[in-house]
C-alpha cells in the first residue's frame, strides 16, 4: 500500500499582551552576553522588577554581562520572579526565556515551576554552552492559573536572560505540510522530514473523512505520531493548550499521477508537467557532470539536466563516471534547448543511488560536428574546429575568434561549457593552414595546441608558429633562421629552438604531419618580418593563409628550394604557418643556406610540355593531371596557362 506520513507543526503564537519583562540589562560583571560562558561570579544581581527572590549567599545567584549566572561549580541557584498577575479572566500565560550553559563542556539542568497552573513545554532544559556560542530562546505555556502567580527557575551553571510573560488568549492553528510527496508505482513511502509535535501543544487532533475535528472529535495525535495517508485525502486538525483552542487546519493532498521510465520519456513530458522518473539499472544513466546545484545524466535513450539548484542536494556530490538508478520527482522545463528536471518542493534525492562503475567502460564525449549541437544539448560531446564566435557555437571560457577542438556539456543551444574528464582536454587550440588565425589578446600558458600542418621530409620547409617550441624527439632535423640580408643576398644559418611569431626554414629528419603540442605558451606574439639592412629584402611569418601579389614582390620556396613568385591570383594562396619573401621590384633575390646560393626560377609558359615527369603542387603533393597552373616538375617550376 501506498503511504505518506504527515508532521504537525506549530506556526508562531498569537501576539498576546505584555505582562512582565525582565532584561537584567544593569547586570556588568563577566560572562554571557559579552560572548564569554564562564567565570565565578561575586556581585549581587540587579534587576529591573523588584520582588525578586536571588542573590549570592542564600540562592546562589550572581550577575553576569547584561544575564545573570544561577548556580556554583557544586550548588544549585534558585531565583524566583515577583508576582505576576494576568488581564482579568485570562487564566493562560505563555512564558519564553533565553538561556545557556556553562562553558566547561558538562550538561546542566535548568528547571521551572510555577506556584499556580499547569505547564506545557520545555520546563526541564538539559544546558551547555552551544559550539557557536549562541543563546537559546526557550517557550513554557501555562494554563489553569487561578490567581497571581510567581515562576521559579533552578539550575547548576546557568546563565539566564530576557523573561518576559505574555497573556496567552489565542493558540495557533497547527501547520500542515504544503504537498505530498509520494507517487504512484515507489516501493517505499515517501515522507516529508518529520517534525516532533512542539509539547506545549496539550492536545492535537485531526480528521480524515472530512468531520470538523474538536476537543472530543478526531485522532488524538501525539508528540511522535504522523499522518499516515493512502489515497487522495482532505486532512483537518485543530491545536489546545489547556482549554484554549486554535482555528482549523484544512489542507487537501491528491497523489502524483504522472510516472515516466527514462529519460527520453521525461523529456517528452509537457512544460511545467510534474513527474516522477523512475531510472533502472538497464537504462545505464551516468553521471556526465556535476556542479552547482546541477547534475548532467545520460542514459541509452537521452540526456537531461537535474537542476536542483537550493531545493535538494546530493551529499557527497555526484561525480563523473556514476551510475544513477532510483527515482526522482520533478518538473519537466527546457531552457535555451536544455531540458531539465528542475527540483520541487516533492523533491527527494534520497531516493536516487548513485555508484562508481566496476567492470563497465568509462562514459565518453559523444563525437559531433558543428551542425550537430543543437540535437545534443545536455550531452558531453567533443566537436573539432569549433570556431569561437558565436555561430553556429559559442564555447565559454575561451577567447573570440579562436578555433578549437572541444570536450564538454552542451548547456543551452549553440553553447558549449568545457569540462575535464577522463584525460580529454576540454580545449585544444588549432592552428590549421587553410584557416584564418585569430591571435589571443594575452599569452595563455599551458594550453593544449593542434597544428593541422605537415612538414615534408627531405625538402626545405617554411615554417612560422605562434608558440615556442624545443627541437627535439620526432621535431628534429634541420632549422635555420635568416641571420643578416646583405645586398641581395638572405643568408640562413643554424636554429636551435623555435620562437613564437618567428619565420624558419626547415628540413625535418621525419615528416611532420598534424602535431599535437601540450602545456605551451599560446602567444599573442604577432607573426614577424625579419628585415636587415637597406635593401628591403624581406623574410615574413604568417599564421593565416596570404594571398601572395602577382608583380613578383612577393615569393615562395619551391619543394626544390628555389623562390618563385604566382603567375596570376588563382595560384598565388600560401597557406598557414609559412614564410614568404619580399622582394623589391627589379632585384634578384638570392638565398644562401648553410653557404648554399639558390636563385629565383624563370617561369615557364604553357608551351613546354611535361613529359616522363613526376609533377608537384606548391605544397609538394604529388599531381597526376596538372591543369592551369604552377608546378614543380624535374626540380624546375612550370607554369601550365
Amino acid at each position: 500500500m501506498l503511504v505518506c506520513c504527515f508532521a504537525i507543526t506549530q506556526g508562531a503564537w498569537a501576539i498576546n499582551d505584555v505582562v512582565f519583562t525582565e532584561t537584567f540589562d544593569d547586570n556588568s560583571d563577566k560572562g554571557g552576553r559579552d560572548g564569554t560562558f564562564y567565570g565565578t561570579g561575586s556581585k549581587t544581581p540587579a534587576y529591573d522588577n523588584s520582588g525578586w527572590t536571588g542573590n549570592t549567599s542564600n540562592n546562589k545567584v550572581y550577575q553576569a554581562f547584561k544575564c545573570i549566572k544561577i548556580g556554583s561549580g557544586s550548588d544549585n541557584g534558585t531565583c524566583t520572579t515577583p508576582t505576576i498577575n494576568l488581564k482579568s479572566g485570562v487564566t493562560s500565560a505563555l512564558l519564553t526565556f533565553s538561556a545557556a550553559g556553562w562553558d566547561d563542556n558538562s550538561s546542566n539542568t535548568l528547571t521551572i515551576t510555577v506556584s499556580t497552573g499547569t505547564t506545557y513545554g520545555d520546563t526541564s532544559i538539559s544546558l551547555s554552552k552551544d559550539e557557536n556560542g549562541e543563546w537559546i530562546d526557550y517557550s513554557v505555556c501555562i494554563t489553569d492559573i487561578t490567581s497571581a502567580f510567581t515562576i521559579t527557575f533552578t539550575g547548576k551553571r546557568i546563565f539566564l536572560d530576557d523573561v518576559v510573560v505574555r497573556n496567552l488568549e489565542e493558540v495557533e492553528a497547527p501547520t500542515l505540510p504544503e504537498s505530498c510527496n509520494f507517487w504512484p508505482n515507489t516501493t517505499e513511502a515517501a515522507t516529508k522530514n518529520v517534525t516532533i509535535i512542539p509539547a506545549s501543544y496539550s492536545s492535537v487532533r485531526y480528521t480524515t473523512d472530512g468531520t470538523t475535528p474538536t476537543s472530543s472529535v478526531g485522532t488524538l495525535i501525539t508528540a511522535t505520531s504522523n499522518i499516515i495517508i493512502s489515497s487522495n485525502t482532505t486532512i483537518k486538525a485543530i491545536g489546545f493548550i489547556g482549554t484554549i483552542a486554535s482555528e482549523v487546519t484544512t489542507r487537501t493532498y491528491t497523489l502524483g499521477t504522472t510516472n515516466v521510465n527514462s529519460i527520453s520519456e521525461f523529456n517528452a513530458l509537457s512544460e511545467n508537467t510534474e513527474a516522477r522518473l523512475f531510472l533502472s539499472a538497464d537504462k545505464n544513466a551516468r553521471v556526465l557532470h556535476g556542479a552547482d546545484g546541477k547534475m548532467y545524466l545520460r542514459d541509452n535513450t537521452g540526456t537531461l539536466c537535474m537542476d536542483f539548484g537550493t531545493i535538494a542536494t546530493f551529499n557527497p556530490a555526484p561525480q563523473h563516471n556514476q551510475h544513477v538508478a532510483g527515482w526522482i520527482v520533478g518538473k519537466k522545463q527546457t531552457v535555451n534547448g536544455l531540458p531539465k528536471l528542475v527540483a520541487t518542493s516533492n523533491t527527494n534525492t534520497n531516493h536516487l543511488a548513485l555508484a562508481a562503475p566496476v567492470t563497465e567502460a568509462a562514459t565518453a564525449p559523444k563525437a559531433i560536428g558543428n551542425s550537430d549541437i543543437n540535437s545534443n544539448v545536455g550531452d558531453w560531446v567533443t566537436v573539432a574546429n569549433v570556431r569561437n564566435n558565436g555561430a553556429p557555437i559559442t564555447v565559454s571560457g575561451i577567447y573570440t575568434g579562436a578555433l578549437v577542438d572541444v570536450s564538454g556539456i552542451i548547456t543551452a543551444n549553440n553553447s558549449i561549457t568545457p569540462v575535464d574528464y577522463a584525460d580529454i582536454k576540454p580545449i585544444v587550440y588549432v592552428i590549421d593552414e587553410d584557416e584564418a588565425f585569430v591571435s589571443p589578446g594575452t599569452d595563455i600558458t599551458g594550453a593544449t595546441v593542434r597544428l593541422k600542418r605537415t612538414l615534408k621530409e627531405g625538402i626545405w620547409n617554411t615554417f612560422c608558429v605562434p608558440m615556442d617550441l624545443a627541437i627535439s624527439g620526432d621535431m628534429e632535423g634541420k632549422y635555420r633562421q635568416c641571420n643578416s640580408i646583405s645586398g641581395n643576398v638572405m643568408t640562413f644559418g643554424e636554429a636551435s629552438s623555435i620562437e613564437a611569431g618567428k619565420p624558419y626554414l626547415v628540413k625535418p629528419d621525419a615528416e611532420i604531419a598534424n602535431k599535437v603540442f601540450s602545456n605551451v605558451t599560446l602567444s599573442a606574439t604577432p607573426a614577424a618580418t625579419v628585415q636587415q639592412g637597406v635593401s628591403g629584402l624581406a623574410f615574413i611569418g604568417t599564421y593565416s593563409p596570404k594571398e601572395l601579389k602577382t608583380d613578383k614582390t612577393e615569393q615562395f620556396l619551391t619543394a626544390s628550394g628555389k623562390l618563385a613568385y604566382p603567375s596570376s591570383s588563382a595560384n598565388a594562396t600560401l597557406k598557414g604557418m609559412r614564410a614568404y619573401f619580399y622582394v623589391p621590384k627589379g632585384t634578384e633575390a638570392r638565398v644562401s643556406i648553410d653557404g648554399e646560393e639558390t636563385t629565383a626560377l624563370t617561369l615557364v609558359n604553357s608551351e613546354k610540355r611535361i613529359v616522363n615527369s613526376e609533377v608537384y603542387d606548391l605544397q609538394g603533393r604529388k599531381v597526376a593531371n596538372p591543369t592551369k597552373g604552377m608546378y614543380i616538375a624535374n626540380g624546375q617550376k612550370v607554369i601550365i596557362k
